[in-house]
């Protein structure tokens, strides 16, 4: 697998985006988070295992907005624990209200794990949402890293489409759902569908959420035991 772009395209526009005058004058905000298992289109991140979060952003009352977070991670189970630390750009606009767009382009780095730079990629994210019950993504990463066997890891290409509804909230409770669908590409490629149901409850600046969380029989064929199977996760972030 190729060294990634040095440096990444979108650490430059990270870059460009901190350093304008303007941005002191804006809002800025965090989180911090723990989770029982750090999925992502239901492959663990953590190989299963707990992990903490952490976030810090600003936004511009135009609504461009630019941050970093980091997250503990254990990208294989015969690696130990590490960090995935991430930069990201983006913009929020109404299209026509209440429906809303969004853009976002991350870089995702893992500089303590034994893979190094093998594990780093980049990402574009364009999401349209109403209100804030009904959420529709595609994802695309043109390097996206997967293990191969005989071959260890490569950079390929992954494009997902992911659709998530929540329920109004009623008594600091709503329910959520999600479904999604990630193809990836290499030798053998294919692609795999992932799916959540649970509920969160409010109690600002704390939100609680559970999830049962599961992939179809595709997903162990590209991710082995990291993809999700009839999972249940919790997680509580503070935000501030």
């Amino acid at each position: 697998m190729s060294e990634g772009p040095k440096p990444s395209c979108v650490l430059l526009l990270f870059i460009a985006f901190a350093s304008q005058p303007s941005i002191a004058a804006q809002t800025w905000g965090g989180s911090l988070g723990v989770t029982s298992d750090y999925l992502v289109r239901g492959i663990s991140r953590s190989d299963h295992d707990p992990a903490i979060q952490a976030d810090f952003h600003v936004a511009t009352e135009s609504g461009l907005f630019g941050g970093m977070s980091v997250s503990s991670v254990k990208v294989s189970s015969a690696e130990g624990r590490s960090a995935e630390l991430s930069a990201f750009v983006g913009g929020v606009w109404d299209i026509r209200s209440p429906w809303r767009a969004k853009i976002l382009a991350s870089h995702y780095t893992y500089p303590w794990s034994s893979g190094g730079s093998h594990y780093n990629y980049d990402e574009l994210v364009v999401e349209a949402a109403y209100e804030e019950w009904f959420d529709l993504s595609v994802t695309y990463s043109p390097n996206a890293p997967r293990y191969l066997p005989y071959e260890g890891l490569i950079a390929v290409s992954e494009k997902t489409a992911e659709l998530n509804l929540r329920t109004p909230w009623r008594h600091r409770l709503a329910a959520t759902a999600g479904v999604g669908y990630s193809d990836v590409a290499g030798p053998d490629g294919a692609g795999y569908a992932y799916w959540s149901a649970g509920g969160m409850y409010d109690l600002a600046p704390w939100t609680f959420s559970l999830s049962y969380v599961s992939t179809n029989t595709a997903a162990p064929y590209l991710f082995y035991s990291a993809a999700a199977h009839d999972r249940w996760t919790a997680t509580a972030i503070w935000r501030f």
